[in-house]
């Protein structure tokens, strides 16, 4: 599901923050308040124990003003967006806010389409601070993998990025497997289809150790045709089993022929090169390898095959989270618009790589339709993918063998959402029903029943029911009340409690606006 964006709100006038708290949930958004603060010294101090999102806070306040917190909030945590809360006479005031970092103010009295305003906007930042993240990620993981490379090949390394690795692979187990055949007679494989196969490699290698490890397990091409996978904390059958694994399904799927080594423990980035050396020693000697002689391989060829499988992956991740979110949220528009743009990003890259960009695209379709829409593995569709991708000769080629992918995608979708469209919404009603009285629940904890999006979950339950979440839960709310004002003696303040109200008055109003009469009418009318 959609990762709940997190609201601290700080405001010394109780009801204001109260009601502001109330606007907020009410809203279809991501957003949620977990936590309230009356002046900016408190506030400092729930930034540390939340770590929100987003800080909405007054200007003026007593111990610490908003400014003061906005300026202390950015020093110690720039990714925390800031609001800064003013009335007119303060405005001159609060512009200064901008200035120190600020995403945007709100002036008293706060509309909810003020609020919806500010609260896309800082939505809208987060995401672009998530993809900044993720490029960060991206290229780290890109120096990192060269780094290790080099580390098997003897290659020199700047010492602070030799402790990183250090840390990496200390306490892991190495298993160094190699493509014994990259010309198999069942299969019409070239020279050039070489990185489309390695790079196919590392995506189903990669997939099946995070099956078992997570994200614990490491995975690098080291030179043409060998991989070194770091494993950790998997006891000697199920390093065999992973191995045995690894072998059947390359061999499924692409049709090569592996060599696995058994597991050795690994303490240091010392002992690489020597268990690199001593295990394919006979390959690196210039040997015939995988089918081709290892000196027919230029040196820019062998540059080219070598994938970074780490950032690769990274990437492919990427992509896929992004498809994930456009269809918890139902959205098929957007969700098209995506992918036309990855294909035209892929036909646009140059034409050493464009294959590889296009194998990368799929391979984050099919982990989009594996993780959020039930789809199983297929052996035969890979493989097949695989051997017509390579067969492309033309830009127009590429395209269609695109366009057949993302179809597949959108038809297991279409399957998806029918089979699970009603049933999600159904079970989505029964929580409400069981928790109608907490005085916390939110639109986002029950859309996160149905694993959908706040938005999406939205669109299907109006779709259902012909109601909003915010008309549904009161009305189960005040079905409930109006059993305890019939049958019980609880006073209007209990009831309203009860059903999940703080405020007697504001359950009151609900409650005439619903039934047309007062809690004490109802009473009067309904108790014998």
């Amino acid at each position: 599901m959609n990762r709940r964006m997190r609201i601290l709100l700080v405001e010394d006038e109780p009801m204001f923050r109260k009601g502001l708290a109330k606007m907020i949930a009410g809203l279809n958004t991501v957003w949620e308040v977990c936590g309230e603060a009356e002046n900016g010294e408190e506030a400092e101090q729930l930034v540390e124990q939340l770590c929100p999102d987003l800080v909405i806070t007054d200007i003026r306040m007593p111990l610490m003003d908003g400014l003061e917190l906005l300026q202390r909030v950015k020093a110690a945590h720039p990714d925390i967006e800031v609001i800064v809360i003013t009335g007119y006479q303060d405005f001159q005031y609060a512009q200064s806010a901008l200035r120190c970092g600020a995403l945007d103010i709100l002036v008293k009295p706060c509309s909810k389409q003020d609020i919806c305003l500010v609260l896309d906007k800082a939505e809208a930042a987060a995401a672009v601070k998530r993809q900044q993240r993720g490029m960060e990620q991206w290229e780290e993981a890109q120096r990192l993998d060269n780094a290790l490379r080099e580390q098997f090949l003897r290659l020199p390394c700047r010492p602070d990025i030799a402790a990183v690795l250090q840390r990496r692979i200390y306490g892991t187990k190495l298993i160094l497997l190699y493509i014994a055949d990259y010309s198999p007679a069942h299969k019409q494989y070239v020279k050039k289809d070489i990185p489309l196969l390695q790079f196919a490699v590392l995506n189903i290698v990669g997939e099946m150790t995070r099956e078992v490890q997570g994200d614990a397990g490491c995975l690098l091409i080291v030179e043409t045709g060998c991989f070194a996978l770091f494993v950790k904390d998997l006891a000697a059958e199920q390093e065999r089993q992973l191995q045995s694994a690894i072998a059947g399904s390359l061999w499924s799927f692409l049709g090569l022929r592996t060599e696995l080594q058994e597991a050795v423990a690994v303490t240091a980035l010392e002992q690489l090169p020597d268990l690199y050396e001593e295990r394919l020693g006979v390959w690196r000697s210039g040997a015939a390898f995988g089918g081709i002689p290892a000196s027919s391989f230029s040196r820019e060829e062998v540059e080219q095959s070598l994938p970074d499988g780490g950032s690769s992956r990274m990437k492919q991740q990427m992509i896929a989270e992004q498809l994930a979110e456009l269809i918890r949220e139902g959205n098929l528009k957007g969700l098209k618009e995506c992918l036309e743009q990855l294909t035209e990003a892929v036909c646009a890259s140059s034409p050493v790589v464009r294959k590889l960009e296009a194998l990368s695209l799929v391979f984050a379709l099919q982990q989009t339709a594996r993780k959020h829409l039930e789809s199983e593995s297929d052996a035969g569709l890979l493989t097949a993918r695989i051997e017509r991708l390579h067969k492309c000769g033309s830009l127009k080629e590429l395209r269609a063998w695109l366009a057949e992918a993302i179809e597949h995608l959108l038809e297991e979708l279409a399957e998806w959402q029918n089979k699970y469209g009603g049933s999600s919404v159904a079970a989505a009603i029964r929580y409400m029903e069981e928790h109608y009285a907490s005085k916390q629940l939110a639109l986002a904890d029950v859309a996160g029943q149905a694993h959908l999006s706040p938005a999406y979950f939205s669109h299907l339950l109006k779709k259902e029911t012909g109601r909003s979440f915010v008309t549904l839960l009161i009305e189960m709310r005040m079905e409930k009340a109006k059993q305890l004002l019939a049958g019980t003696s609880l006073n209007v303040t209990e009831v309203a409690s009860i059903v999940g109200y703080d405020l007697p008055n504001y359950f009151a109003k609900l409650f005439k606006q619903h039934c047309g009469l007062t809690p004490k009418e109802y009473r009067k009318q309904h108790q014998s």
